[in-house]
């Protein structure tokens, strides 16, 4: 039976691999595309994905919440594609290092984060749920970029 840590790994994976496969469809004259008025841009969602998940990263590490602005700042050039690539790998190192560190007990453990998205609006959860949320958060703006990508004529399944 695979262990608390090799399953969280193996969901932040499957997250991170379908990621990979829009990553290798944009050019860095997409990043500023937004299927209409208003919404974010397909850099602005590559943000979203690593931000957040740098966000939470902190949180559990030193206990600060790192506002958006503060991101933005670190990442750098964040319309940059390459940049962005980059700083998502950055960040799932950092998370897979954090992963690692913690015992299954310490995974299991209940810790209290306040921020709704990391939690799925509980004063208290497992751990372990908080890295759950990272692959769901990924996988949710993954598919919002697939769908950015099929209303720019980039068909999914022909990949």
């Amino acid at each position: 039976m695979a262990t608390i840590t090799e399953l969280l790994e193996s969901r932040l994976a499957f997250a991170r691999r379908g990621l990979e496969q829009v990553l290798t469809r944009l050019e860095q004259a997409d990043m500023s595309w937004a299927p209409g008025e208003g919404m974010r841009s397909i850099a602005g969602q590559l943000l979203e994905i690593a931000g957040s998940e740098y966000q939470v990263v902190t949180i559990m590490k030193v206990g600060r919440y790192i506002p958006d602005e503060e991101v933005r700042e670190i990442v750098g050039d964040y319309k940059s594609l390459d940049r962005l690539a980059e700083f998502l790998k950055v960040v799932r190192r950092e998370t897979l290092g954090l992963l690692h560190g913690f015992s299954s007990e310490e995974l299991e453990a209940e810790i209290q984060i306040d921020r709704w998205y990391e939690s799925s609006g509980l004063r208290s959860v497992p751990r372990s749920e908080v890295f759950r949320g990272i692959a769901q958060h990924e996988a949710y703006h993954t598919g919002q970029l697939v769908s950015y990508l099929w209303a720019k004529g980039d068909n999914p399944y022909e990949w």
